[in-house]
């Protein structure tokens, strides 16, 4: 399962999706889990997705704090589920796409 260092983060995840209307995403950040590869690689994809819609700077978050802080520590618990689960080359596939 997806661990979060912070509840928020699953949060900000959810909003983004449903900001960057990324059901596929919705659906593994709800769930909670990747169960194949091109679900890692969707979840991969959309952390980018991510971090350029809240780049943008005119995105009002959910929670207290910035997009960029969130992104940072969903960039660890993201990523490193991912490569804890075995999906490391498709988080680093997309970390060189960005």
């Amino acid at each position: 399962m997806i661990e979060y260092a912070y509840n928020e983060e699953k949060t900000v995840a959810l909003f983004f999706a449903d900001k960057l209307n990324n059901q596929k995403a919705k659906e593994i950040i709800t769930y909670g889990a990747v169960t194949s590869s091109e679900e890692a690689t969707v979840l991969s994809k959309f952390f980018w997705q991510m971090v350029n819609k809240s780049a943008e700077g005119n995105v009002t978050l959910p929670c207290k704090g910035s997009s960029q802080y969130w992104t940072e520590k969903l960039y660890n618990s993201l990523g490193g589920y991912l490569e804890r689960s075995g999906y490391e080359k498709e988080w680093d596939i997309e970390i060189d796409n960005a």
